[in-house]
Parts: C-alpha cells; sequence; structure tokens
C-alpha cells in the first residue's frame, strides 16, 4: 500500500516517468552529469543570450505571445538548465491557451528545482483551464508538500489550498445536485 504523499505525488507527476525518490535522484545526476548546453557549441555569449532573452520578454510584455514563445523556445534548447527561460515560454504558452504545452513546460520548470512551489501551482491553474480538475487537484497538493514547514513559501500554500477548498465545495455541490 503506498502512503497518501505517495499517491500525492504520483498524482502530481502526470504521468512523469519516474516513482521513488531514487529514481529521480539518479535522473538528476545523469541529467546535470556533464553540464553542457547547446549554447556552448555556440558562438553565442552570455551577453548575447541576455539580449536574445530581453527580446523575448519585450514581445511578452507587448502581448506578442507567439512571438515570445519561439524566442524563449530557442533560449530553453540552447540553455536548458536556465529557469527564466522554461519560466518565460510556460507563460506565453498558457497565455495563448496552449494548456498542455505550457503544462510540460511548467514541469520541466519544476524539475530543475524541487523545492520551487510555484512550477505545480501554475501548472495547476492550467490544469484547471483545460479542465483537467484531477489533475489539478494533484499539482495543488504537490505545491503544498513542497511548501509544507517553509515560511517564505506561506502565501502560495494559502493560495494552493484556497483553490483545493473550492474544488472541494464544488465536487460537494455537484454530488448533491
Amino acid at each position: 500500500m503506498t502512503s497518501p504523499d505517495s499517491d500525492t505525488a504520483k498524482a502530481a507527476a502526470g504521468g512523469l516517468p519516474f516513482d521513488s525518490p531514487e529514481e529521480w535522484k539518479n535522473f538528476f545526476e545523469k541529467f546535470g552529469a556533464n553540464g553542457r548546453t547547446y549554447q556552448d557549441f555556440t558562438n553565442l555569449s552570455p551577453q548575447s543570450m541576455e539580449v536574445i532573452y530581453m527580446i523575448g520578454y519585450n514581445q511578452y510584455n507587448a502581448g506578442k505571445y507567439g512571438e515570445a514563445e519561439r524566442i524563449f523556445q530557442l533560449l530553453a534548447v540552447l540553455n536548458h538548465f536556465e529557469r527564466r527561460y522554461w519560466t518565460g515560454l510556460a507563460a506565453s504558452r498558457e497565455l495563448q491557451k496552449k494548456y498542455d504545452e505550457a503544462i510540460k513546460a511548467y514541469g520541466y520548470l519544476a524539475m530543475l528545482d524541487l523545492e520551487d512551489p510555484y512550477p505545480p501551482l501554475l501548472m495547476a491553474k492550467c490544469f484547471l483551464a483545460a479542465g483537467k480538475v484531477a489533475d489539478a487537484e494533484g499539482a495543488l497538493h504537490a505545491c503544498v508538500f513542497v511548501s509544507r514547514k517553509k515560511p517564505q513559501h506561506a502565501e502560495i500554500v494559502q493560495q494552493a489550498e484556497d483553490l483545493l477548498e473550492l474544488l472541494s465545495k464544488n465536487k460537494t455541490e455537484k454530488a448533491g445536485a
């Protein structure tokens, strides 16, 4: 029998390939073993990458989400370790209502820092927008789990718990109707 935390983690993973912490640890050790990126094989300096990022950022802020998505996707391919690129890519997709693609980008962002509660919270919002309530609940539980006992994440925990409460009330109302 699995524990509730294990069930929550599996639900939040939304079909991700590993179940146990050992499998995830092994994956991350191999994933970052050489620390190389495609950027390393180009002539793009960190300053050049920053200029490209600023173009994407400006496109995003101008409401040109399709253009921003293409730029952030390029950046994420060139340097898959840079969280800002994945954040920009996911947010651009989300605002274009490409929820499944945004969820994948937020999922990758979550894998870059398993202690960060924002990606699961943002994934939950995309799941809800896509009508995937059970997946949203799993992501919200993951958000609460990651944030548990961390005072700096109290506001995020409150958001996730409020959303979980709303979803629970909605289920209860539907069951009673």
